[in-house]
C-alpha cells in the first residue's frame, strides 16, 4: 500500500495503490503505522508523502462504501482523524508532494501536512456533494482556517474541480509541471533536513500554538532551553567562526 525510503535524513513515503491511490482503512493505518515507526526517529527531521506516476490520491475507496457496515465507515473516519492528528503533533515538518490528481480525501491529506508542493496542472477540490455525502476527513474545517470560510464553502458545496492558480496561497510552492515535481519536493526537504533538530521540532511546536499568554510562556521556557543544547553552541559558534554548522 505504501513505501519508504530515507534519504539525507528525509523519510519519503509514497502513496502506492494503483492506479489513483485510493485511499482505505489499510493504507490510512500504513501511514500511521510508518509515522510513529520511523518519523520519530532522529535519524528523521523532514517526512515528505508523495503519489504514484499517476497522481498523488483521487480520495477514499468510494467503490467500498456500499459493502462497508456502520462500524466499519466509524473505523474509517476514526482512522483518518488519528493519521491527520498525528501529522500535526509529529514533531518533524510533514510535506506533501502533490501531482496529478488530489482529489476528496485525497485533498484533505494534503491539507493536513505543515506544506505543500504542487504541479499548476494538478486537478484539486472535495468533490463529495456530488455523491450526496460531504467532506468526512476535516477538510472543509481545514479549508475554511486557511483560506476562510467563504471561499472554502465555495468549494465544498460546488463540488467543483480547480486548480492551484485559484488557491495559490495554500500552496508553499506551485511548479509547472509534474516532471519538476520530484526535484523541488526534494530541494525543499533536503533544506530543511539540513538544520538542527532541536530547532525543527520547536519550530514545529510553535506554527501549531495560537498567540495567547499561555502559548508566550510555553515559547520562553523553550527558547531558553534551546540555548544550552548542543546544536545551539555548534551553530552560534560556527557564525563565530564563520564556518558552515554541522547540526545534528
Amino acid at each position: 500500500m505504501i513505501k519508504t525510503n530515507i534519504e539525507n535524513q528525509v523519510l519519503f513515503i509514497q502513496l502506492n495503490n494503483a492506479p489513483v491511490n485510493a485511499l482505505n482503512e489499510k493504507i490510512l493505518v500504513n501511514l500511521i503505522e510508518t509515522i510513529e515507526e520511523q518519523g520519530f526517529d532522529d535519524n528523521v527531521k523532514v517526512i515528505v508523502i508523495k503519489g504514484n506516476e499517476k497522481c498523488f490520491s483521487a480520495g477514499a475507496d468510494i467503490k467500498s462504501f456500499p459493502e462497508l457496515t456502520k462500524h466499519e465507515r466509524l473505523d474509517l473516519a476514526t482512522t483518518s482523524a488519528k493519521l491527520f492528528r498525528l501529522i500535526k503533533t509529529c514533531h518533524k515538518p510533514v510535506i506533501s508532494s502533490i501531482h496529478g490528481i488530489c482529489l476528496g480525501g485525497g485533498f484533505e491529506l494534503a491539507l493536513s501536512c505543515d506544506m505543500r508542493v504542487i504541479s499548476q496542472d494538478t486537478k484539486i477540490g472535495l468533490p463529495e456533494i456530488n455523491l450526496g455525502i460531504f467532506p468526512g476527513f476535516g477538510g472543509v474545517r481545514r479549508l475554511s482556517a486557511m483560506i476562510g470560510q467563504h471561499k472554502a464553502l465555495q468549494i465544498a458545496l460546488t463540488g467543483e474541480v480547480i486548480y492551484p492558480e485559484n488557491i495559490p496561497s495554500l500552496f508553499n510552492i506551485i511548479v509547472e509541471s509534474k516532471d519538476e515535481i520530484e526535484k523541488v519536493t526534494n530541494k525543499l526537504a533536503f533544506d530543511i533536513a539540513s538544520k538542527s533538530l532541536d530547532s525543527i521540532k520547536v519550530i514545529k511546536q510553535m506554527s501549531n500554538l495560537d498567540l495567547s499568554l499561555e502559548s508566550d510562556q510555553i515559547e520562553e521556557r523553550e527558547f531558553v532551553d534551546i540555548i544550552e543544547s548542543e546544536n545551539a553552541k555548534e551553530g552560534i559558534d560556527a557564525f563565530i567562526s564563520k564556518r558552515n554548522p554541522q547540526f545534528k
